[in-house]
């Protein structure tokens, strides 16, 4: 791949992760806060809300890594999928860190 083809995946990829972090939107989140459900799901697990989305992260991880060992195995579509929801967590983090303040 060269890098202009690169470029191109990279941009396709962003685009993936939008359009599904604006579908997911109105799933997980109310008019007031984006990130509720970590606060949430952090609060009943008496846990900071970043080790909650992690968490919640580590499932698309664990699928990725089952995924690896036999790539072939499984359609575009289904890579897309996996790889766009671990990007996003990685969204989600980092809105999350800077809505907690950290400096």
């Amino acid at each position: 791949m060269n890098n202009q083809e690169f470029m191109i995946e990279v941009e396709n990829s962003h685009n993936r992760s939008k359009r599904l972090l604006l579908r997911k939107e109105k799933e997980y989140s109310d008019e007031k806060d984006r990130l509720i459900q970590f606060y949430r799901a952090g609060a009943a697990d008496q846990v900071p809300p970043t080790q909650s989305l992690l968490s919640m992260a580590v499932k698309h991880y664990t699928s990725i890594s089952d995924m690896v060992k036999d790539p072939h195995a499984f359609s575009l579509k289904s890579w897309n999928g996996k790889i766009t929801d671990l990007r996003n967590y990685t969204y989600l983090l980092d809105a999350l860190i800077r809505d907690l303040g950290i400096k």
